[in-house]
């Protein structure tokens, strides 16, 4: 057998290499849509094809929560923001444009009207009094005519006379005047000289004397005289009268009172000239001054539908529609979708996986320092378990042409393969060196740790293949991936345990433990001592600590029962950042218009009015429309909640009540939430748990040869679990105000029925290898518990420092499973196995064996 190792272990490395060189494609085949890898038959599925697989998808609409103030400026920069990249945009700021677009559009055309009718009055103005001014004005020049020529003549006469002027005009008047003054007054003197002078000019100067004559009445009178020669005295006082207001002031006294009082300001625009374009343009902005006063222009404030998507000044909703996601940075606007969110969600997860996972590999390398005390074994065991881890992706790539792999049975297939791997190398290791310690020899030490080790290594393995395969029974091809993945990576743990750990051993023997000499190690001691005392006190008190325990688990088990509180949202887990922030403040102000999921009933007739009631009063509901596809009517139910939201499970059983009315099916995410919930999360209580715990305590029965010992060790991992579960409660969800995540218990029971039972299986195998070798139950207890309890507690370490290393996570179900599987591990070893387990054994005393040993 000796000889073949270095074969084996030959083999398993070109095996495990090859698979290992596949495992970076797997990353590119792994299915992230739960929707890709559902059975046909399911309700929602169903609904899919009756509507058809575009019509059930994403339409890429999201939502953006503005903060305020000063909404306005904020969503008119967003909208445009949003339009630059494609996207359709309704926002308070979008609405309010489009109505200022209708109401100016209104208000532009009632202008229109009404300043071409009233251009049309000015122009029948001013054609109408377009020849009057013409015959004004010439009145106007006859009058203006008129009064030079009389100015003239009594400066020519009189003011010759006064002023002394002597032109070649006025000398011969003044010659007659001076002749005729020496015979008569000077009035009539200048009379008679004017008649001499100038002709029959005197009739003209009638009335006018040395007293007034220079004044404006003389000119007066004798214009009016001059031009009696040619008008009749109306028109000469029309003439007058214009001329000392001008024409156009005259027409506008004159036709003011007969024109309504809007047009009388826009008069002088058409007395005489055809300014009547620029007087419209001033009507019209006149005009629309006035009526945006009577009438303002709509806000979106003002405006019933911007106000449905205002909450006052402090927020503002914006819903976008695209076909990628937005390219935001602005701290005042955060998109908000079930897409951003899971988007940020994987995000998160992501970008920790790189962290989590250096600080899971320094912690498991410092505690197999710890343990083992050398530098060789923990990188050797460590180069094992991440060459097996590589193998498995490999082959979960090879085989995805026969179910392709959901991502998250790679990311739950690595703490498994690391728990067990290090599990098993740590047994093995462990009992090599103590039996090196006993002196025998490198070879019957490694056939001495084979032949126990393997037994107590190969039910472990069955048992955690059982629990942790036993998703692979699921409806649910996604989780039919998970099982069978952890099934294999199961596998590949015993093969590496069984093919690659004894071959490494054989070929390195004692250099396994260097830079220390195999002499130096010996595991049991140190923690040995405490484990020692543990077990003598279980042992002297069995009964009470017994009662105690199951009083303590009693209440514990009602305390979760009457205070668990789960959720099924994802988004709950997620941090709180400015999406999960946005989205709360969504659904509380904004809760009747955010459709942040769709659900989709099928009715084989058309839903009636009473119907119809009934589904408008279901909670969140936002909007619906029906149509006719076929012989089924379809109706699209938007609800105010998320498509991961807990709401969508009691939206289910309310819509279920319709079936009665013609409802046949209920599709969409509220469909498919309850799928998830009914074939996971029920499954797993009502069905899986009680397989898993069927199959795990048969396997044992076999393996063990054992009723009550099985019966003892699931007993005891599940007192394990609800003092887990206990913990999480009084942590996560009193203290600090977090839900549990329902996905939370289902991977602690899993686990720990997995790995609580690995070390439990360890312990009793060795119990069982004392008593075979003539020991009493109790002293093979002590042996059993002092020998293997240093490879069960630093292997619960190495477990629990791997699951706290997640609990730096963002994610709150990172956090709970991270903290109650770390507590859940190191209370099962530490308190359970070295105390509980020993009081029950020596409690049940010849019955731990039967019916193989009485």
């Amino acid at each position: 057998m000796s000889r073949a190792l270095p074969v084996v272990l030959a083999l398993w490395l070109a095996v495990y290499i090859f698979l290992a060189s596949q495992s970076a494609r797997v990353f590119g085949i792994l299915v992230y849509s739960e929707s890709k890898l559902m059975p046909n038959n399911v309700e929602p599925a169903i609904v899919d094809k009756i509507i058809g697989a575009n019509q059930t998808s994403n339409n890429g609409t999201f939502f953006v929560l503005v903060y305020g103030p000063d909404l306005t400026t904020r969503l008119s920069r967003l909208d445009r923001l949003l339009n630059d990249e494609g996207f359709t945009v309704i926002s308070p700021y979008s609405i309010q444009e489009r109505a200022q677009q209708i109401y100016l559009s209104y208000i532009n055309d009632t202008i229109n009207n009404i300043t071409i009718n009233f251009f049309k009055n000015l122009n029948y103005i001013y054609s109408t009094i377009y020849n009057e001014c013409i015959g004004l004005d010439e009145l106007v020049r006859a009058y203006r005519e008129a009064e030079r020529n009389a100015t003239l003549l009594l400066y020519a006469t009189y003011g010759a006379v006064a002023l002394n002027i002597s032109t070649p005009r006025t000398e011969e008047f003044l010659s007659y005047y001076r002749n005729f003054s020496a015979l008569y007054g000077p009035d009539e003197a200048v009379l008679l000289a004017a008649d001499k002078a100038y002709g029959n000019v005197s009739w003209l100067l009638q009335n006018i004397t040395w007293m007034n004559w220079a004044t404006q009445n003389a000119v007066n009178l004798v214009a009016r005289r001059l031009l009696s020669l040619k008008l009749n005295a109306s028109l000469i006082e029309l003439a007058e009268n214009v001329s000392a207001v001008g024409v156009e002031k005259y027409l506008y006294f004159k036709l003011s009172s007969e024109l309504p009082p809007p047009l009388r300001q826009y008069l002088p625009y058409v007395l005489c000239q055809n300014n009547t374009a620029e007087a419209a343009e001033i009507f019209r902005r006149e005009l629309f001054r006035d009526i945006t006063a009577r009438h303002p222009p709509p806000t979106m404030y003002t405006i019933r539908e911007a106000r449905e998507l205002l909450y006052g000044d402090r927020y503002a909703l914006v819903i976008a529609e695209g076909t990628s996601a937005p390219r935001l940075n602005l701290t005042w606007a955060v998109p908000v979708s079930t897409d951003i969110l899971m988007s940020q969600f994987t995000e998160t997860v992501t970008s920790e996986v790189p962290e989590i996972d250096k600080t899971t590999s320094l912690a498991m390398l410092a505690v197999l320092l710890f343990v083992l005390g050398s530098v060789a074994a923990p990188l050797i065991i460590l180069a094992e378990v991440g060459l097996t881890y590589l193998a498995v992706l490999g082959l979960i790539y090879l085989t995805s042409r026969l179910l392709p792999p959901y991502y998250l049975s790679v990311y739950i297939a690595a703490p498994v393969i690391f728990a067990l791997g290090v599990d098993y190398n740590l047994l093995i290791l462990g009992r090599y060196a103590e039996e090196r310690n006993k002196g025998i020899s490198k070879d019957e030490a490694i056939k001495t740790t084979l032949r126990f080790a393997r037994r107590a290594i190969l039910t472990s393995g069955i048992v955690a293949g059982l629990a942790l395969g036993s998703f692979g029974f699921s409806y649910l091809p996604f989780m039919q991936s998970i099982g069978l993945t952890l099934a294999a990576s199961v596998a590949l743990v015993l093969i590496t345990a069984f093919a690659a750990t004894p071959s490494i051993l054989y070929t390195l023997g004692d250099r396994v433990f260097w830079p220390r000499g195999i002499e130096n190690i010996r595991l049991h001691e140190g923690r040995s001592k405490l484990l020692a005392r543990s077990v003598d006190l279980a042992l002297r008190r069995p009964r009470s600590l017994v009662v105690l325990f199951l009083l303590i688990s009693i209440l514990l088990a009602l305390f979760v029962a009457t205070h668990m509180r789960i959720t099924t949202n994802p988004i709950s887990a997620m941090p709180e950042t400015q999406s999960k922030r946005a989205l709360l403040l969504l659904q509380t102000y904004f809760r009747n218009v955010t459709a942040l999921s769709t659900t989709y009933l099928v009715f084989d007739k058309r839903p009636n009015n009473q119907t119809l009631i009934y589904i408008k009063n279901l909670p969140y509901f936002v909007n619906y429309t029906i149509y006719q596809k076929g012989k089924y009517y379809i109706m699209d139910l938007e609800l105010s909640v998320t498509s991961t939201s807990d709401e969508l499970l009691s939206a289910y059983n309310y819509l279920s009540r319709l079936r009665s009315d013609g409802l046949l099916y209920i599709g969409g995410d509220a469909g498919w939430k309850h799928v998830y919930y009914k074939y996971i999360y029920l499954y797993f209580w009502n069905i899986q748990i009680y397989i898993i715990l069927a199959t795990v305590t048969v396997a044992l029965m076999l393996a063990l040869r054992s009723v009550l010992t099985p019966l003892r060790l699931v007993a005891t991992v599940l007192m394990s679990a609800v003092w887990g579960m206990a913990l999480n409660v009084a942590l996560f969800q009193l203290a600090i105000g977090q839900l549990t995540y329902w996905l939370q218990p289902v991977v602690l029971m899993s686990l720990l029925i997995a790995v609580g039972t690995d070390y439990d299986v360890f312990i009793i195998s060795r119990i069982k290898e004392e008593v075979e070798k003539g020991k009493d139950d109790k002293s093979a207890i002590k042996a059993a518990i002092v020998s293997t309890g240093p490879i069960v507690t630093g292997a619960a370490l190495i477990l629990a420092l791997a699951f706290l290393s997640i609990v730096q996570s963002q994610l709150t179900v990172l956090e709970q499973i991270g903290a109650t599987v770390a507590f859940s591990a190191i209370f099962d070893a530490f308190i359970v196995r070295p105390l509980l387990v020993p009081a029950i054994m020596s409690l049940l005393s010849k019955y731990n064996w039967w019916p193989s040993k009485q």
